[in-house]
C-alpha cells in the first residue's frame, strides 16, 4: 500500500445492525485535571521552552546585571564630627545652666540647619570649583543640599556631617570644606560680632566716664556723702563695678543675725513704708479692675443663658427633617396617608362628597395625616434632643464655671475695698518725711536735680562696665561648637546592595522570559499533554498516537511501528465499543484545520480494512482534500462530482491494494457546497453505507465550515482530533461541546503527537 503501513489484525465478526438514534446514551462527565491544577501546567510550559528561556534569559539577565552593577554602584562615604556643648563654657558664669540645657535641642537644630544653609554651601564651593564631582553638576548648591546629610541623636552633643560619592578624594574634600565653611561663617563670625560689640561698649564706657568726670568737677556738684559715689570711685582698678551705697543709720540698720524677729507689721511699715505704698497701689488696682471683670462675667452668664433658651426654642434643622423623611416608619405612614387620601378622592369624585362613606374616608385620611405629622415631630424631637442635650451640657458646664468665677471676683472685690480703706488710713497716719524710696527699695534722703542726674549716669556707667567685662570673658571662653573630627577616610559600605541588586537583575532576566512564556502559553493554551485533553471537555480520549503524521510516514521504523500500534488500538476501541453496537459511520474532524484528522481518518480506515471490515474511506474535506495523498492515488473525481450529479458513487470509488475503498473529494465548486446539505447529503451517505461494514469520513474542521456539522450530525460516531502544540484547549472544548449539543450517539477525542508514555494509557 502507498499510505502508512499498519499492523494486520484478525478478521472481526460481522457487525450488527445500527441501533435507532432516538435515545443517545448519556455523555461521560468531565474528568478532573490530573495535572493537579495550574502548578504542574506551568512546569510543563517551562519544560517545553527551557532552551528559549535559557538563551533569552541569559541575554536579558546579562543586560540587567550590567545595568544594575552600574546604577547601584556602591558609593564612598566620608563623615566629620562636630561637638556642641550642652552648657556654653563661660569664665564668669551668670547664666542659668538649666535654661541653657533646655535651649540645647533648639541650638542643635539651628546649627544643623546652618550647616546646609546657602551661605555656608557657597563658602564651601569656593574651594570646590575644580572638584570633578561638583564640576559635573549644573546646580552645585542644590546638589550639596540634597547629598550632604546632617544627623544627630537626641541627647547627644555630636553632629555628624556625611557625604557619599563615587570618587573618594572628592568625597573627603567636600566634607572638609563644608565643615571648614561652617566654622568660619558661623562659629568664628559669632566671635567677630562679639568683638565688634565689645569695641562699641568700650567707646560708650569711655564717653560715660568722661561725662561723669566733667559733672563731678562742676561747682554745683553734690559733695560725697550717703547715697552718692565719689568720682574717684569711677573706673576702679580691677574692673570692679561701681555701686550706689546708702548707709542707713539708726533704726534702718539690719538686725544682727541672731537677733529677735520683727514683732509686728507696724514696724515693717515704719522701717519700710514702700511696702505700704505698694500694697495701697495693688488694692487700688484691684478695686478698679474687679468691677469691670465682674460685669464682663455677668454679661457672659446672660449670654450663656440666652444660648440655652435659644437652644430650647431653636427650630428643627433641614438635615434632621431630611433624616426623618427617610425613616422607614415615616415612609410607611406616608404611604398609608396617601392611600387614604387617594381612596377619599376617588370616592368623592365618583359620588356625593357628603356621603357617609366619603366622610369616613376623609376622617381616615385626616387621622393618617395627623399621625404622620405626630410621628415626624416625635422622631425629629428624638434625633434633635440627643444633639441639644449634648450641646446643652457643654453650655451648662461653662455657665457653672463663669458663675463660680464671678462669685470669687465679688468676694475679692469686697476684701479689696475693705483692705483699701485700712491701708489708706495707715498712709494718712504716717509722718511726712523728707526722705524718699530709692530704686533699690531702701529709704534715703531726697535729692535735687543735680544729684539725681549724677546717680542716673552712675548706674548707666556701672552697667556698661559690667557688660564690657562679661563680653571680654565670653570672647576668652571656648566656642560652644568645636571640631571633634575632620573628614574621615572614604569607605565603601554598600557593596552588599550592589551585589544583591546585580544578582537580582540577572535572575529577573530569566524570570521575565519565563513569565512571558507562561503568559503566552496561558493565553494561547495549546495542547501540551494528555492531561489537557482529559480536562478539555466531556468527550473521552479514545486514541493516543505517539508521533506526528510526518514521523509516522518517515524512515524511522520504530516510530512507524509505534504509530501503527496506536492506530490499531484506536481501531480496536472503535470496533469493540461502537461498531459492535451497530454503528457504521465514523466522522473524523478537528476544531481547526491541519490537526491530524486526515492522518487519523486514513489510518483508522486502513486498519479496519486490514482487520477484515469492508471499509470505505470518504474524503469529505472538499476544500482541502488529503486522503488521496496518504493513499498515493490521483483525485480525478469524487464526492463533489457525485453531489453535483456528474457521476455515480460506484464509478468514483477507488480500491487500494490493502483492500480499502476510497472515495476522494473531487474538484471543489460552490455547487458542491450548496448540495452538501439536507436530503441530498443524507441520501448520499445512505447509499455509501449500504455495501460496507464501516464508512470512515474525513470531514471539514468542525468550527470553520458549515458542512462539517451537516456531516457529523448524520453519523453515529464522531472523532475529534487534537494535535500536540497545534490545537488550542479552548477551541477543543468548543468542538466537543458542539458535538455533545448535536446528541451524536458516540464521540471521542484522538490525540496526535503524544509521547510514548502517554500512548500506554
Amino acid at each position: 500500500m502507498n499510505g502508512p503501513t499498519f499492523a494486520t489484525a484478525a478478521v472481526a465478526p460481522a457487525p450488527k445492525a445500527a441501533p435507532p438514534r432516538s435515545a443517545p446514551p448519556a455523555r461521560p462527565a468531565a474528568r478532573p485535571d490530573p495535572d493537579g491544577g495550574n502548578g504542574l501546567r506551568v512546569l510543563t510550559y517551562l519544560r517545553l521552552h527551557w532552551l528559549m528561556i535559557l538563551f533569552c534569559g541569559t541575554l536579558l539577565g546579562a543586560v540587567g546585571s550590567y545595568a544594575a552593577w552600574e546604577l547601584l554602584q556602591s558609593k564612598y562615604e566620608s563623615y566629620a564630627l562636630l561637638q556642641v556643648s550642652q552648657v556654653p563654657a563661660t569664665l564668669a558664669t551668670q547664666n542659668n545652666p538649666n535654661q541653657a540645657r533646655t535651649d540645647f535641642a533648639t541650638y542643635v537644630k539651628t546649627a544643623s540647619a546652618l550647616l546646609k544653609s546657602e551661605f555656608v554651601l557657597n563658602a564651601a564651593l569656593r574651594d570646590l570649583k575644580d572638584v570633578p564631582t561638583i564640576k559635573d553638576e549644573k546646580e552645585p548648591i542644590k546638589f550639596l543640599d540634597e547629598e550632604v546629610m546632617v544627623n544627630w541623636q537626641d541627647g547627644s552633643e555630636v553632629i555628624r556631617v556625611t557625604f557619599k560619592g563615587h570618587a573618594p578624594a572628592d568625597v573627603k574634600k567636600v566634607v572638609d570644606n563644608v565643615q571648614k565653611a561652617f566654622m568660619v561663617e558661623v562659629v568664628q563670625k559669632d566671635v567677630l560680632e562679639k568683638r565688634a560689640l565689645l569695641g562699641k561698649v568700650e567707646a560708650a564706657r569711655q564717653a560715660m566716664e568722661k561725662l561723669l568726670a566733667d559733672k563731678s568737677k562742676r561747682p554745683d556738684a553734690p559733695k560725697p556723702g550717703p547715697g552718692v559715689v565719689p568720682a574717684a570711685g569711677v573706673g576702679a582698678p580691677g574692673g570692679v563695678e561701681p555701686a550706689v551705697l546708702n548707709a542707713v543709720p539708726g533704726p534702718l540698720a539690719l538686725p544682727p543675725p541672731n537677733g529677735p524677729p520683727v514683732p509686728n507689721a507696724d514696724l515693717i511699715v515704719k522701717y519700710d513704708p514702700k511696702s505700704l505704698v505698694a500694697k495701697f497701689a495693688h488694692l487700688q488696682d484691684e478695686c478698679e479692675r474687679l468691677p469691670v471683670e465682674i460685669q464682663i462675667g455677668r454679661g457672659r452668664l446672660r449670654e450663656l443663658e440666652g444660648k440655652i433658651n435659644a437652644l430650647k426654642t431653636a427650630p428643627i434643622d433641614a438635615f434632621t427633617r431630611d433624616l426623618v423623611e427617610k425613616d422607614q416608619d415615616v415612609i410607611v405612614q406616608s404611604i398609608k396617608m396617601k392611600q387614604a387620601r387617594f381612596a377619599h378622592d376617588k370616592a368623592a369624585a365618583s359620588g356625593d362628597k357628603n356621603a357617609v362613606g366619603v366622610i369616613e374616608l376623609r376622617k381616615a385620611w385626616e387621622a393618617h395625616e395627623a399621625r404622620l405629622h405626630q410621628m415626624k415631630q416625635e422622631k425629629a424631637n428624638l434625633v434633635e434632643g440627643a444633639k441639644r442635650v449634648e450641646e446643652g451640657k457643654k453650655i451648662a458646664a461653662e455657665w457653672e464655671a463663669v458663675k463660680h468665677q464671678v462669685e470669687r471676683m465679688e468676694v475679692q472685690f469686697a476684701n479689696a475695698k475693705a483692705g483699701l480703706g485700712r491701708t489708706e488710713k495707715q498712709l494718712m497716719e504716717l509722718p511726712v518725711s523728707n526722705e524718699r524710696v530709692l530704686p533699690d527699695g531702701r529709704v534715703g534722703p531726697s535729692y535735687d536735680a543735680a544729684t539725681t542726674d549724677l546717680m542716673t549716669l552712675d548706674g548707666i556707667f556701672s552697667r556698661l562696665v559690667a557688660q564690657e567685662q562679661m563680653l571680654r570673658y565670653e570672647i576668652m571662653a571656648p566656642p560652644r561648637v568645636t571640631l571633634l573630627q575632620p573628614a574621615s577616610s572614604p569607605m565603601q559600605k554598600d557593596m552588599k546592595r550592589q551585589v544583591v541588586g546585580t544578582v537580582a537583575a540577572a535572575l529577573l532576566g530569566y524570570f521575565a522570559i519565563a513569565l512571558g512564556v507562561v503568559a503566552f502559553e496561558t493565553l494561547g493554551r495549546r495542547v501540551s499533554s494528555l492531561a489537557d485533553l482529559k480536562s478539555a471537555g466531556p468527550a473521552p480520549v479514545v486514541g493516543v498516537i505517539p508521533c506526528l503524521p510526518g514521523d509516522a510516514t518517515g524512515r524511522d521504523p520504530a516510530r512507524r511501528a509505534a504509530a501503527n500500534e496506536a492506530i490499531d488500538k484506536l481501531r480496536a476501541y472503535v470496533a469493540q465499543t461502537w461498531l459492535s453496537r451497530g454503528a457504521t459511520t465514523v466522522a473524523v474532524t478537528s476544531p481547526l484545520g491541519d490537526e491530524g484528522k486526515a492522518f487519523a481518518a486514513f489510518g483508522l480506515a486502513s486498519s479496519l480494512a486490514q482487520a477484515g471490515y469492508k471499509t470505505l474511506a470518504v474524503d469529505f474535506d472538499l476544500r482541502e482534500p488529503a486522503l488521496h495523498t496518504y493513499a498515493g492515488v490521483p483525485n480525478p473525481g469524487g464526492v463533489c462530482e457525485v453531489l453535483r450529479g456528474e457521476t455515480d458513487a460506484r464509478h468514483a470509488i477507488q480500491t487500494l491494494p490493502s483492500g480499502l475503498d476510497l472515495l476522494p473529494a473531487g474538484k471543489w465548486s460552490d455547487e458542491a457546497r450548496k448540495a452538501a446539505v439536507g436530503g441530498r447529503l443524507e441520501a448520499l451517505l445512505a447509499r455509501l453505507k449500504e455495501p460496507y461494514d464501516c464508512v470512515v469520513i474525513h470531514s471539514h474542521a468542525l468550527l470553520t465550515v458549515a458542512e462539517s456539522v451537516e456531516v457529523a450530525r448524520r453519523c453515529e460516531v464522531v472523532l475529534v482530533c487534537a494535535r500536540y502544540r497545534e490545537t488550542k484547549v479552548p477551541l477543543l472544548r468548543k468542538a466537543t461541546d458542539r458535538v455533545a449539543a448535536m446528541e451524536i450517539p458516540y464521540s471521542g477525542v484522538v490525540y496526535v503527537g503524544a509521547t510514548e508514555q502517554e500512548s500506554l494509557c
